[in-house]
């Protein structure tokens, strides 16, 4: 798969989510960066998610940033 279509995604996945993402890998190793940035992705999509299981509420920052 070209590297371009890892942009495409999360480009698209930014779009239809309305929401930003701040993507940075360094390194030498194309596959070794994709790799990092979709486990860090796949993770913070689980956390942001998750429900509280006190009152079975989504996470937020509202009113606390």
């Amino acid at each position: 798969m070209p590297t371009e279509m890892f942009f495409h995604f999360f480009k698209s996945f930014s779009d239809a989510a309305k929401c930003n993402l701040n993507i940075k890998a360094e390194g030498e190793n194309e596959h070794h960066k994709i790799e990092a940035i979709f486990k860090a992705f796949a993770k913070t999509i689980k956390m942001a998610v998750k429900r509280d299981i006190n009152n079975n509420s989504l996470p937020s920052t509202k009113g606390v940033l």
